[in-house]
């Protein structure tokens, strides 16, 4: 706090004010803010008090700010003049440290000397009770739009604002700051943050931020530059239904600076990896949440299994997520173009392309994904080359890379865990152990999308019920012996059906035995 210098805003402060307000207000109440704009345009409004506005300096750096106004209050024909202020941020890296209290009990200092009136304004309930400010609510004042709801309070400040009564309307310019695609434009002179819809927006005292790492009960919390440790809320063991957070996933939390913060929630997720547990037959695993994309990295060594990336795609298919298969290291390959065409037959809602991050051949083609905002989940075998490519994209050696094994072409797990890492370009990357393997369980509309054009031909043949064996009139015989669909494929894909169902049951099984083995042990108490 003794590092911390209150003070007027200079010309040379108006990228970094207005910066500081954006990452303060951004994904508050909605996706984005407009809150930057508002600074930006108050400064031209005549209604702005810059003698009592002030900014707030830590190591040269501004990290909040309070901006002033002129307000009014009208009862019938008559106007009175107040103040109000807005918007109050605190750079959000830098909250408990007591900026928004040292900038509130300066200004108000500041605006009783002036000889205003009084303070109204639509702020936090919870927070401005504590500097002294009252609900409105009884006043005899109320919002012009909004009434008197318990965001509306006031501040007296001299003699005679207790007998005003009437509607407070603020400046006219923050009537100005709504228009969706300014704000896009005004936002652009800033870095990347991306804006979420969420649930549980508006936000009060709770944060939002992004789980970065999973460690069995350990959580790590990504809030802006920072990394956070956090631990569940107590509702999260009290239901067998609740979903824990995964790697990816949106969480509110409250901020804890001197241990373990606390996960309120998991917020809704677009998108949610799964597969059965390999040590738990039946069991789901839980891996990622929110990829817009899944890169099934495979190199064109020992490494490429055309069934293990039509697994891998029916997995990302059913999770929500599109499937990119990565073909690495194709400067190792004489014809890379033969696996590709390869990989294209397994599904038209599979992506390929063949790479090598070393002598930088196909990169250009991942250009489409790695833009800012969206999230990348990497999955494929140890030493398919997932962290050459992320450090070959970043520029940068981000992640750490093994060798191979010679002797049989296999990598060496050099990634432990799942992590979220953040590229300097607003790209996400989760990165997964490497897999070998990876099991069928709850995939039926993955694996019907992965083979979507035999789920067509199905819905041609003669008989609803046909089993495809010695029916007559059966598009899928027809489609084997006329070329047009391989054996190889429809067998592929009747395999991992039946390993679906097989997995599917096993886990109900589990499942019913967990329950009725908890239901003893509490008769048992």
């Amino acid at each position: 706090m003794n590092n911390i210098i209150i003070r007027k805003e200079t010309k040379d402060d108006y990228y970094a004010t207005e910066l500081c307000t954006l990452r303060a207000f951004w994904n508050i109440h909605g996706p984005g803010c407009n809150e930057h704009l508002m600074v930006h345009k108050l400064r031209d409004s005549e209604d702005y008090l810059p003698e009592i506005s002030r900014v707030a300096e830590l190591d040269g750096r501004i990290v909040g700010v309070v901006m002033y106004h002129k307000a009014r209050i009208v009862d019938g024909d008559k106007e009175i003049e107040i103040i109000s202020f807005g918007p109050l941020a605190v750079e959000p890296t830098c909250f408990n440290m007591g900026i928004g209290s040292r900038l509130m009990k300066e200004t108000l200092k500041l605006a009783k000397e002036a000889g205003y009136l009084g303070i109204a304004v639509c702020g936090e309930p919870d927070y401005y009770p504590r500097l002294g400010f009252i609900r409105g609510r009884g006043t005899g004042l109320e919002h012009a739009v909004f009434g008197t709801p318990d965001p509306f309070m006031v501040y007296p400040l001299n003699d005679g604002f207790e007998k005003l009564k009437g509607k407070f309307y603020e400046a006219k310019v923050f009537e100005e700051c709504d228009d969706e695609k300014e704000i896009e434009e005004f936002t652009k002179n800033f870095p990347y943050y991306k804006p979420l819809k969420l649930s549980c927006q508006w936000l009060h005292a709770e944060k939002l931020g992004r789980i970065c790492e999973v460690q069995k009960n350990r959580y790590m919390i990504r809030f802006w530059e920072m990394e956070i440790p956090a631990k569940l809320k107590g509702k999260f063991y009290e239901s067998e239904d609740t979903e824990f957070p995964l790697v990816g996933d949106y969480v509110t939390f409250t901020y804890n600076p001197y241990g373990d913060s606390t996960i309120l929630s998991v917020c809704e997720r677009s998108s949610m990896l799964q597969r059965p547990d390999q040590a738990k037959t039946g069991v789901m695993q839980y891996m990622v949440a929110n990829a817009d994309y899944t890169f099934i990295v495979t190199s064109l060594n020992d490494d490429y299994n055309y069934n293990r990336i039509a697994r891998y795609a029916s997995v990302a298919l059913q999770g929500g997520s599109t499937p990119v298969v990565v073909l690495t290291k194709s400067d190792l390959c004489s014809n890379p173009g033969r696996y590709v065409s390869e990989v294209e037959t397994i599904s038209d809602k599979v992506r390929v392309h063949a790479i090598s991050s070393i002598y930088n051949i196909g990169m250009d083609e991942l250009s489409e994904y790695f833009v800012p905002g969206n999230t990348i989940c990497l999955m494929g075998s140890s030493g398919a080359g997932k962290s050459t490519l992320i450090n070959a994209v970043a520029g940068e050696e981000i992640m750490k890379t093994s060798e191979i094994r010679e002797d049989d072409s296999k990598g060496r797990h050099t990634t432990t865990h799942r992590q979220l890492i953040e590229l300097p370009n607003g790209v996400s990357i989760i990165d997964t152990p490497g897999m070998r393997e990876i099991g069928m369980a709850e995939t039926q509309d993955g694996i019907d999308e992965t083979f979507s054009d035999i789920i067509e031909l199905e819905s041609c043949c003669k008989f609803s019920n046909c089993r495809h064996e010695t029916e007559p009139g059966c598009a899928i015989k027809a489609a084997i012996e006329s070329g047009e669909l391989s054996a190889e494929r429809y067998e592929l894909y009747k395999n991992l059906g039946a390993e679906n169902e097989r997995n599917y049951a096993k886990k109900k099984a589990i499942s019913k035995w967990q329950k009725e083995y908890k239901k003893f042990k509490k008769n048992m108490e």
